[in-house]
């Protein structure tokens, strides 16, 4: 059952004859009734006797326990007659998720629009409005609820076969895809431990999911992680599960992908266990040094100058050494003939 509220503001046909209309009608859709997880829609219609040449203005709501999806830029274009006038709009939608099970209030709050014809800025206020959520059946209080109306959830192992070596590195990619539900509202997979073989989780990539024209139509949480075979011996990636809520068929459901079996031998070669190199790798960092060779020439210009300034210090030290030897020497001894005895003098003479 449909919850419809209205608000009409009119003006004085003797003061304003020629002003136009505005009208605001709001409506809760499936209803007043949902489900922990379901998104609720808020849908407002902003309606004139006229024609809207730009977008109405709504305010951002803000509902505690609930996370509340706004409209997009791109509002929907109706037609509708009532008491036998055709009035033209833009409908716009607020997606409403409540997270606890309890009853809600949604505010009364102002919808302003300038209509074409209009001297001025109109507004209407849309009437208080209420829903309540419940725990969907199979869920236990405090237990994530996804709602969805269809699910797919699928898993890629790269490599996916053997032979596996201790060092080597598989990565397993989990996608899960919900519609009318938002990338948020997506749980995150129990992925597990297992001896023997080191995860590196990556960031999940979450978003929400459109046809194209932005409207919105479900979210999309993909994650990663990469393991490293430590040790040799046989291993099996367990088998996950997702629960959800079908929102159609007003069921629990339960999807799954299956596990991976694989066997690890030990590896005959010499390279270690701890390789920096596959570590970059799982961090998605480069594992070789790429240098342009503008800059190497550039590097060798600058080492040939720095030998060349430093073989000539050494030069210069190495003269300055010899300088100062040769002027601190002590000075070189005379060798002449000894001389002859006092006596021997004159027979020598003669």
């Amino acid at each position: 059952m449909k919850r419809l509220g209205l608000t009409l503001l009119l003006f004085s046909a003797l003061a304003w004859a020629d002003e136009p209309q505005l009208l605001v009608q709001t409506r809760l859709v499936p209803g007043d009734a949902v489900v922990v997880g379901e998104p609720l829609q808020l849908q407002v219609d902003v309606l004139t006797n006229t024609w809207f040449t730009s977008a109405a203005t709504l305010p951002e709501l803000s509902i505690r326990g609930t996370d509340i999806l706004p409209p997009n830029a791109e509002a929907q274009h109706l037609t509708q007659t009532l008491h036998g006038q055709t009035l033209t709009g833009l409908r716009y939608t607020y997606r409403i998720t409540a997270n606890l099970a309890q009853g809600f209030a949604i505010p009364p709050f102002t919808v302003r629009a300038t209509p074409a014809q209009a001297s001025h800025e109109l507004s209407a206020q849309t009437p208080a409005m209420q829903f309540r959520a419940s725990l969907p059946s199979g869920f236990s209080p405090g237990e994530p609820v996804l709602v969805a109306s269809a699910l797919r959830f699928s898993q890629t192992i790269s490599p996916n076969a053997g032979p596996f070596k201790v060092g080597d590195s598989l990565s397993r990619t989990l996608t899960l895809q919900a519609d009318n539900t938002p990338g948020l509202s997506l749980p995150t997979p129990a992925l597990g431990t297992l001896q023997g073989l080191s995860a590196y989780p990556k960031t999940p990539q979450v978003r929400n999911l459109d046809d194209g024209r932005g409207s919105f139509i479900g979210g999309q949480r993909i994650d990663r992680v990469s393991y490293r075979i430590e040790r040799e011996g046989d291993f099996t990636l367990p088998a996950i599960s997702v629960k959800w809520w079908d929102s159609v068929n007003r069921k629990v459901q339960v999807s799954q992908v299956p596990g991976f079996s694989f066997k690890a031998t030990a590896n005959s070669g010499d390279s270690p266990v701890f390789s920096i190199t596959r570590d970059l790798e799982q961090l998605g960092q480069p594992t070789r040094l790429h240098i342009p060779g503008s800059l190497l020439f550039l590097g060798s210009i600058l080492l040939l100058a720095g030998i060349g300034y430093m073989t000539r210090r050494r030069l210069q030290h190495g003269l300055s050494e010899v300088n100062h030897w040769l002027r601190t020497r002590p000075p070189r001894k005379t060798y002449g003939l000894r001389p002859l005895n006092p006596g021997h003098e004159k027979d020598f003479q003669e």
